[in-house]
């Protein structure tokens, strides 16, 4: 086994264990450049930050308009209740989202002790 012979961002050598023949760990070899910029893209179509500010906006005006009189409160407690609905999705995305990032950091740390300790470096 050896490390990636990519450079992260911060200039610093990648420590992703690679199994040979391959040389690049999936963020770094050239073969899968293509994969990571439509990956990139749909990432940065979603805006999960925008979604949240036009519900925020939406649950504002149902506030002003049952306020106002203009919806009524039966029918403003009800549209409520789907926005509360819609915030826990956005909240257990975010959950998931996270929970999968960390289980890869942990997967990569578990990758380098696994490599550490075959080639007599320290265990945990």
């Amino acid at each position: 086994m050896g490390v990636c012979a990519g450079v992260k961002r911060d200039g610093t050598s990648c420590t992703v264990i690679v199994e040979p023949p391959k040389t690049h760990c999936w963020w770094h070899d050239p073969d899968h450049a293509s994969q990571r910029k439509r990956s990139a893209a749909k990432a940065g179509r979603s805006k999960p930050n925008r979604e949240l500010a036009d519900l925020k906006s939406k649950i504002e005006q149902l506030a002003e308009d049952v306020l106002a009189g203009k919806v009524p409160t039966g029918r403003g407690a009800i549209t409520n209740q789907v926005y509360n609905t819609l915030i826990r999705c956005f909240e257990l995305e975010r959950r998931l989202k996270e929970t999968e990032e960390l289980e890869g950091r942990i997967s990569a740390i578990e990758q380098r002790q696994s490599f550490s300790t075959k080639r007599g470096g320290r265990s945990w």
